[in-house]
């Protein structure tokens, strides 16, 4: 995961996209030859439809890398806020996203993260970015949980070796996302369980349209071997592609929704690329005081305004600076006085200033090393906002206790948890066992009956795994235990039954009981007589003691 500056050239004033790693401090061994990796891809997968990288220098202190700026929303965006595609236009941005599959796969790279939000979409055609988990078939493979499970193969999910066929899989889901304004599963899906359907291939393609109905289903076939390449994509379409408009603008035939968003992002680009100063609002931005040197060394202090940027862990994420022959931020006209004695600062910003002008442009967030974007019809740049949710699962610490509470039918009953104090907490019946960023947590891919809770945002994947605590009295939903006999029941990874509050004076579902916690005990120790439901927790060593209401 990388952090996106919009930059400019200090040569010939052009703006580009530099990538530096996200993390702050020292960066190691293995961070460094995994960026050295993807700039070794990223520049062999040069093309048409992809993003040129313009320099480079994974051996910085900061590592980074500059690639060509393209100012284009994604087709992820473009179906968010434009609707689905279909008829002549459908079939051409199939076209475009099989030319650069083919470009990839000719110079034997697998990209193994195509999905919407990494094809671009501009008048010309679309354009294939983020090479941050891509390998050559000679480099050492990344793991799946880097990638967005909704779009990843079975193979991938499987954990197995991703191949170009990986990529027609993906591609197949990207277009099924196209054409309909979803995934190719069962919509409101729990993410492990979309886990298992992509594994095993089970889509629901539901809507499909009939002119992109052969191409995607036969990208989403589940064995690799069954998948054509996508050059033999490209071949078997060429009878209809012929037919199709060949003009390099798309903008007479895409509907007006979309081209007006696409020309929004063109438009606001060549206002940027002109004047270094066209920036957001000021009351979108942040004001930091940031201490800098002349170039005879005297110190100097400037008010430098950003975009309110994600912050991590680590603190603010625009602290460190990105050392090359592009400037990063967007210097404020105002100044402010010093903290210290330095002297009164001068800009440094103007033309013909000794030592090069620095022009600083607004820094963002972006995740897997995706392109900086432009809103269209607005001044600000296209970041994702860091919420308030996204700031909750951040914040979640393994051993913590959540008061959120889970609902039978409709799942977690709030956006993001709510932690609290296990020992003086009176209402937190989750405690939370194991979280992952980045992936999803293999301690709840187990049969213990834990509770996975999963977030996948603009700022990546933060995934816990929770275990109910029960309260003596309390009562739950459970099945309905037979006439005289004892229910012993092994609680199974995303069952909602056992672990859903209810009223004890409610009315259960068809099929199930409102179960009284007479205990939770020890295996060795057993229940009560009055227990007629048993939960078995093999993992924890333990018994949960169910009476009927």
């Amino acid at each position: 995961m990388g952090r996106i500056f919009l930059a400019r050239s200090r040569g010939d004033g052009s703006l580009a996209a530099v990538k530096t790693l996200l993390g702050e401090g020292y960066i190691g061994d293995v961070d460094r030859r995994r960026f050295a990796r993807e700039v070794k891809v990223a520049r062999r997968a040069e093309g048409v439809r992809t993003a040129r990288v313009l320099d480079a220098d994974p051996e910085a202190e900061r590592p980074w890398m500059a690639t060509e700026y393209v100012p284009a929303p994604s087709v992820s965006e473009l179906v968010s806020r434009a609707g689905p595609l279909s008829g002549t236009a459908a079939r051409w941005v199939t076209r475009g996203a099989l030319e650069a599959l083919v470009e990839l796969h000719r110079q034997d790279i697998v990209h193994r993260d195509v999905k919407p939000q990494n094809l671009l979409l501009e008048l010309s055609g679309p354009r294939l970015i983020d090479f941050g988990i891509s390998h050559a078939a000679d480099l050492t493979r990344t793991q799946l949980t880097l990638g967005t499970i909704a779009f990843t193969s079975p193979e991938q999910a499987r954990g197995e070796p991703s191949t170009a066929a990986s990529d027609v899989y993906s591609l197949g889901a990207t277009l099924f996302h196209l054409a309909v304004g979803r995934s190719p599963y069962p919509p409101d899906t729990e993410m492990l369980l979309l886990l298992t359907y992509v594994a095993e291939a089970a889509t629901d393609l539901a809507g499909l349209p009939e002119e992109l109905g052969p191409v995607v289903r036969a990208c989403l076939a589940l064995s690799p071997e069954d998948r054509p390449s996508a050059e033999e994509l490209l071949e078997r379409f060429a009878f209809e592609l012929a037919e199709m408009p060949t003009a390099p603008d798309a903008g007479g035939w895409l509907p007006t929704p979309w081209t007006r968003l696409i020309e929004g992002y063109a438009r606001q680009g060549r206002a940027l690329a002109a004047d270094p100063r066209a920036e957001a609002p000021e009351d979108e931005a942040r004001t930091r005081v940031l201490r800098e040197k002349t170039q005879d060394g005297t110190a100097t202090t400037r008010v430098f305004r950003e975009a309110p940027v994600t912050e991590t862990a680590h603190g603010d994420p625009a602290r460190t600076a990105v050392e090359g022959p592009f400037h990063t931020g967007v210097a404020a006209e105002a100044e402010a006085p010093s903290r210290t004695k330095a002297a009164t600062p001068t800009p440094a910003d103007h033309p013909g200033t000794s030592g090069g002008a620095r022009v600083l442009v607004r820094s963002v967030q972006a995740v897997m090393a995706s392109l900086l974007l432009l809103l269209a019809g607005g001044a600000a740049y296209g970041y994702y906002w860091y919420s308030q949710a996204d700031r909750a699962f951040d914040a979640v610490a393994t051993g913590d206790c959540v008061t959120t509470d889970l609902d039978f039918e409709h799942g977690w009953t709030d956006e993001a948890p709510r932690t609290a104090d296990c020992r003086t907490a009176t209402n937190a019946p989750w405690r939370v066992i194991a979280r992952e960023k980045g992936g999803l947590v293999e301690r709840c891919m187990g049969g213990d009956g834990a509770m996975a809770w999963t977030r996948q945002s603009g700022v990546g994947m933060v995934s816990l795994c929770l275990e109910r605590r029960f309260t003596d009295g309390e009562c739950v939903l459970g099945p309905e235990p037979t006439d005289n006999a004892v229910l012993q029941v092994t609680p199974i990874t995303g069952d909602t039954v056992f672990a859903t509050t209810v009223d004890c004076s409610g009315t259960p579902p068809p099929g199930r009981a409102v179960l009284r916690v007479v205990t939770s005990a020890q295996v060795e120790r057993g229940c009560p007589e009055e227990a007629v439901v048993q939960y078995r927790f093999a993992e924890r060593g333990h018994l949960l003691c169910l009476a009927l209401v």
